[in-house]
């Protein structure tokens, strides 16, 4: 799972805690200092291998060609996809589309409830 926005990392680490061993979550946050902060307060579901981190921009970043893609991307309150930065938004979906698998999806909070973004 690729957590879009994720500091402080309370929603990692409840994901996390849910799927367990079986799967991984990445959460990309363009702030080194909520990259930190999600690194301390997820200090054991990152030892344990079921969390890491990752600092850039959505609009801007790309995974190591050793990360395996996601299944599914969510995001909360990140301005490149809820509308307050539009000029970033179709940079911002390219980068996550090539992040996920091909059935992969992907999932923005603009309301209530979460909305699918279709990607494909």
């Amino acid at each position: 799972m690729l957590e879009i926005g994720g500091a402080p990392g309370a929603a990692a680490r409840e994901v996390a805690r849910r799927i367990g061993p079986a799967g991984h979550v990445l959460v990309l946050d363009r702030s080194p200092a909520g990259v930190e902060l999600t690194r301390r307060t997820c200090a054991a579901e990152i030892e344990a291998g079921l969390l890491s981190t990752l600092c850039a921009p959505v609009e801007s970043f790309s995974l190591a060609p050793s990360i395996p893609p996601f299944d599914l991307a969510f995001a909360c309150r990140v301005g490149a996809l809820d509308g307050r930065h539009p000029r970033l938004y179709a940079a911002a979906l390219a980068n996550i589309a090539a992040a996920l698998s091909a059935e992969g999806r992907l999932f923005v909070d603009t309301g209530d409830p979460m909305r699918e973004i279709t990607l494909r």
